[in-house]
């Protein structure tokens, strides 16, 4: 069974009449593969920050774009998404960079 992620589109940006686009509802996607990133943890004053990165392959057709959230492994993520079409054989799929910052640090 393939690992799933959860994929909230960002909002739109304004109407005609100048109200806020409100995002769209979130869709739970089969991913291709995750691949786990750069992790960092770092204690300060202020509270801990905790910094988590992922890169999920998705299907070409899939539903996401630049700056959607994205839920990796329970953690809630911004997306990055490049294509990318083999050289040799036209197949491809898409490259989601998945990044997590939560806490204060400092």
């Amino acid at each position: 069974m393939a690992e799933t992620v959860t994929v909230s589109p960002a909002a739109g940006g304004f109407d005609r009449y100048g109200n806020p686009i409100t995002p769209g509802t979130p869709v739970v996607l089969p991913t291709l593969a995750v691949a786990p990133g750069n992790t960092q943890l770092q204690a300060g004053e202020g509270g801990d920050l905790d910094d988590v990165q992922f890169t999920v392959y998705l299907d070409l057709d899939s539903p996401i774009q630049d700056d959607d959230a994205i839920t990796v492994r329970g953690k809630q993520c911004l997306a990055r998404v490049q294509e990318w079409r083999s050289p040799w054989t036209g197949r491809g799929g898409l490259v989601v960079f998945a990044r997590s910052t939560t806490g204060k640090g400092g």
